[in-house]
C-alpha cells in the first residue's frame, strides 16, 4: 500500500525512550530525527510511596524503566531487529512514569494529566496511551482522554492486564468514550533465549522468557545445577521461605500465589543464583519483574515446565542458557486472545474492548543499558500496534475524522475462534477481533455504530417486528445501524448474518463464584439452540445506491436457555456480507454486540465469601481477627477492615456504627470511595483496606474529624450495585461486621 505513517503525528505518554537506540533513530530533535516532541514530567527518583514523592524532571525523558522503549520500537522502529508499523511517522515522548526504585516507581494522576496535555498541544494526530487505572469513565485522565477525542485526536489505550481476574477488569482511560481500547492476542513466534536442559534421560531445549526489567541477564554458559524447593504447595509456588540451602542453584516454581519479585526474593534469600517459573496456564508467558531484583528470572511454558519437573522428579538435572543465545519458535497460542488481557464489559456495561492486537510475547527494542532487546507481554504491546494501524489509515485516507477512523478499524476487525468451543470469541475478549488495516484501508463502506452494548435488556414481548411474536417473553434489544457506501460509483448489495460468540459467566454450574469466567457452551457435542444469541431483521438485505446511506433495524435476543441468576455475558457478531455492481467477488465487515442476560441492578457487589472478604486483620500479623468480643480499638492503626468487589462500585461506603442505636456514628478513614474498580487476588488491586480508629468523619468529602466516644460499635460496609440510586437504601448490597469495644 506504500505507506509507512509519514505525515503523521504520534505522542507516547510513558517511561521514556532510549533515543540514542540505533533502531530508533539514535537522535533527538535533530533535523530529519523522527523525535521531534516531548519532554520529562517525573525524573528519575519519584516514588509514589514517598510520602512526598520527588519530581525532578530531566531535559530529555531518557527511558530507565524499559516500558516506553518497548512501546516505542512496535511504532517506529527501524530495523534491522525491529520494524515497526509507522516507522515514517514523526514522534513525541513525554514521559511520565519514573525509574523502578525498590520495586516502586509509578506516577501520579496529576503527572499523567501532563503528559497527556502537553501531547494534545503539541498537535499529535495520535496520542498512545500503553497504561491505565481505576474502571470508570469519571476518572480524570479519561474525562481528559474523552475530551482531547472530542478535538479531533485519536486516542489509543491499552485495556489492562488483568485477564486473570475475569469480567469487568478494563481500566481508564481505555474505558472512556471514544477512546479506542485495545485487547492483545498472542504472537505467532516466540523470541526468545534457549535453555539447555542436561540430566541422566539426555538433553531438551527449552524456551526461556526473559522480563525487561531485571537488570540481570540469565546468561549461564555451563552447567547451572536445578531444584524444585520441598515443603509443600506453598514452596512449590515459591511464595514462602525455602526449608533447604539453594546456595549454587537455579531454583524451579510454579506461577501464581505471589508476584514474581516475591517469588525472586524468596529463592535469593535461601542462595539461589536464578529462578525458572513455569506457568499455571496453558501457554508461553512473559515474566514481569522489578530492576531490584538481584538475581536472573526467565518464564517458561506450562508444557517446558512439565519437563523440567518431571526430569527433576527422576533425578538430577542442570540448565545452561549461553550468552547472546536467542531463538524463534512457534507459538500453541499464536492469534488467540491473550490470557492476561482484560476483559469487558465496562462498569457501566459498554463494549470494550473494541479491538486487538499482538501483544503477547512481543520482541522489540529495549534501552541499551538494559540489553537492547526484550520480549514483553502485555495490552501495552497491542495498543501500539493499532496507534501504528491508525497512523496508516490517517495517511492512505487522510479525510477521515477520529469517528470514521474508529469506524473502518473495527468493523474491519476479523473475529477470532475459540478452538475449544468452534464459536468466535466473546467481543468482551476481543471486541472485533484482529485488526486488519489493509481492509480498513480498502473498505468503501462505514457502519454506525460499529458496536452495539445492550447493557441488560428487560424481558418482553418484542415489539415492532410481528414475525417474532411468537417467540414470547424474552430479552431482547432493537438497535438502528446506519451504513455508509462511499463508493461514488457502484451500488452496494448487501445481506446480513448472525455469528453467535461463547457467553461468559463467573458463576459456576454449583452456584459458586469464579474469577476464571465459565465458558458456554461448555461440551460443544450437543449446543441447544435457546443458550445462544439471536440476531433477527425485517430488512436482511439491502441496495445502497452510490454515495447513498440507509439504515437496517435489528433485534437481538438474547440466550433464553442460559439462566438468568448465573449472569452469563453474551455476544456475537452480525456479518454484512458485501458485494458492489460489476464486481464477483464479496467481502465481509463486522458489527459486534454484547449484552447481560439478566438484571444487573440484583447483582451483588462484595467479593465471596470462599474469599473471606470483608475481614477485619492484624496489620502487623496479617492475620484476620476472628474473635471481635475482647477487641478494643484506640488510635493505634494496628487494625483495619479488608474488603473486595466482584464487580465495579459507583461508591463504597465504610462506617462506624453505634450497636446501641444502629445509627451510622461516621466515615472511617478512607470510608467514601466514588467510582471503585474491580479487585480479585491476582488484578492489579486485590483488595481494599480500611484502617479502623475511633476517628471519624461526618461528610463525605472526609473533612469534618471527630472521635467517638467510648462504647460497642460495628463496622458497616455499604457497595452500590450496578446504576443504582445513592439515596437509596435499598439500592446497596450491606456488610456488617461483629460487635467490638471502642476504649
Amino acid at each position: 500500500l506504500g505507506v509507512d505513517g509519514k505525515g503523521i503525528k504520534i505522542g507516547i505518554v510513558d517511561s521514556g525512550v532510549d533515543y540514542n537506540h540505533p533502531e530508533l533513530g539514535g537522535c533527538w530533535k535533530t533535523e530529519g530525527c523522527p523525535w521531534q516532541y516531548g519532554e520529562d514530567f517525573i525524573g528519575d527518583k519519584y516514588n509514589e510511596a514517598d510520602a512526598i514523592p520527588i519530581i525532578e524532571p530531566n531535559p530529555t525523558p531518557m527511558d530507565c524503566a524499559g516500558h516506553g522503549t518497548h512501546v516505542s520500537g512496535i511504532l517506529a522502529g527501524r530495523g534491522p531487529q525491529v520494524r515497526g508499523v509507522a516507522p515514517g511517522a514523526t514522534f513525541g515522548m513525554y514521559r511520565v512514569f519514573s525509574c523502578p526504585i525498590n520495586g516502586e516507581g509509578g506516577s501520579s494522576d496529576d503527572i499523567l494529566l501532563q503528559g497527556i496535555e502537553a501531547a494534545f498541544e503539541d498537535g499529535h494526530d495520535i496520542i498512545n496511551l500503553s497504561l491505565g487505572g481505576g474502571a470508570w469513565s469519571e476518572e480524570p485522565v479519561a474525562v481528559a482522554c474523552a475530551q482531547i477525542v472530542q478535538q479531533g485526536v485519536v486516542v489509543v489505550a491499552a485495556l489492562g492486564n488483568d485477564g486473570a481476574g475475569g469480567l469487568q477488569t478494563g481500566s481508564a482511560p481505555a474505558i472512556a468514550r471514544g477512546v479506542i481500547s485495545v485487547g492483545s492476542v498472542d504472537n505467532w513466534n516466540v523470541t526468545s533465549k534457549p535453555g539447555i536442559i542436561t540430566s541422566a534421560q539426555g538433553t531438551q531445549k527449552i524456551a526461556l522468557s526473559m522480563p525487561g526489567d531485571s537488570k540481570y541477564p540469565f546468561d549461564f554458559d555451563s552447567d547451572t545445577p536445578l531444584e524444585i524447593p520441598a515443603g509443600g504447595e506453598d514452596s512449590i509456588v515459591g511464595c514462602a521461605n525455602y526449608t533447604e540451602n539453594m546456595s549454587g542453584k537455579i531454583v524451579v516454581v510454579k506461577r501464581g500465589g505471589c508476584t514474581f519479585n516475591e517469588k525472586a526474593l524468596y529463592a535469593y534469600t535461601a542462595g539461589a543464583i536464578g529462578v525458572i517459573c513455569y506457568n499455571n496456564v496453558a501457554g508461553d508467558m512473559s515474566p514481569a519483574v522489578s530492576n531490584s531484583v538481584p538475581i536472573p528470572f526467565v518464564g517458561i511454558s506450562d508444557d517446558d515446565g512439565k519437563h523440567v519437573t518431571d526430569t527433576l522428579a527422576a533425578g538430577k538435572a542442570t540448565v545452561k542458557a549461553p550468552k547472546g543465545a536467542r531463538e524463534i519458535s512457534p507459538s500453541k497460542t499464536g492469534g488467540q486472545i491473550s490470557l492476561f488481557s482484560s476483559i469487558g464489559p465496562s462498569a457501566e456495561l459498554d463494549m470494550v474492548p473494541l479491538i486487538s492486537a499482538p501483544g503477547g510475547n512481543i520482541w522489540s527494542t529495549y534501552p541499551q543499558k538494559l540489553g537492547s532487546y526484550a520480549s514483553l507481554s502485555g495490552t501495552s504491546m497491542a495498543t501500539p500496534y493499532i496507534s501504528g494501524t491508525v497512523a496508516l489509515l490517517k495517511q492512505a485516507r487522510p479525510d477521515l475524522d477520529v469517528r470514521a477512523i474508529a469506524r473502518l478499524l473495527v468493523s474491519n476487525g476479523k473475529p477470532i475462534t475459540d478452538p475449544a468451543t468452534g464459536l468466535k470469541t466473546t467481543p468482551f475478549m476481543s471486541g472485533a477481533g484482529l485488526v486488519n488495516i489493509y481492509d480498513a484501508i480498502k473498505s468503501r463502506v462505514q457502519f454506525d455504530p460499529p458496536v452495539l452494548s445492550l447493557n441488560d435488556s428487560k424481558i418482553s414481548h418484542i415489539q415492532g417486528y410481528s414475525k417474532l411474536e411468537s417467540l414470547g417473553s424474552v430479552r431482547w434489544a432493537a438497535r438502528t445501524i446506519s451504513i455508509h457506501n462511499t463508493d461514488s460509483k457502484k451500488s452496494l448489495h448487501l445481506s446480513l448474518s448472525n455469528a453467535a460468540a461463547n457467553s461468559l459467566s463467573m458463576i459456576l454450574a454449583n452456584g459458586s463464584f469464579s474469577y476464571s469466567p465459565r465458558t458456554w457452551p461448555a461440551d460443544t457435542s450437543s449446543v441447544s439452540e435457546d443458550t445462544l444469541p439471536k440476531v433477527y431483521s425485517p430488512n436482511a438485505e439491502k441496495t445502497i445506491g452510490p454515495g447513498k446511506t440507509c439504515s437496517v433495524t435489528v433485534f437481538i435476543v438474547a440466550p433464553k436457555g442460559l439462566k438468568d441468576l448465573e449472569s452469563w455475558y453474551y455476544g456475537g457478531f452480525i456479518n454484512f456480507t458485501l458485494q458492489w455492481d460489476g464486481e464477483k467477488t464479496t467481502s465481509t465487515q463486522v458489527v459486534s454486540y454484547g449484552g447481560y442476560n439478566g438484571d444487573s441492578t440484583i447483582q451483588d457487589v462484595l467479593s465471596p465469601p470462599s474469599d473471606g472478604l470483608p475481614a477485619l486483620v492484624d496489620t502487623v500479623t496479617g492475620e484476620p481477627v476472628n474473635d471481635l468480643s475482647t477487641l478494643v480499638i484506640d488510635n493505634n492503626a494496628t487494625k483495619a477492615i479488608l474488603f473486595g468487589l466482584s464487580i465495579p462500585s459507583r461508591l463504597v461506603e465504610i462506617m462506624l456504627v453505634d450497636a446501641a442505636t444502629d445509627k451510622s456514628a461516621g466515615y472511617m478513614v478512607q470510608g467514601y470511595n466514588e467510582y471503585l474498580a474491580r479487585t480479585c487476588p491476582e488484578c492489579s488491586v486485590p483488595y481494599v483496606g480500611v484502617p479502623l480508629t475511633k476517628t471519624v468523619f461526618t461528610d463525605s468529602k472526609l473533612t469534618n474529624v471527630t472521635q467517638v466516644p467510648a462504647g460497642k460499635y460495628h463496622v458497616r460496609i455499604r457497595a452500590l450495585r450496578p446504576f443504582g440510586d445513592t439515596s437509596v437504601d435499598s439500592d446497596y448490597q450491606v456488610w456488617n461486621s461483629g460487635d467490638f469495644t471502642i476504649a
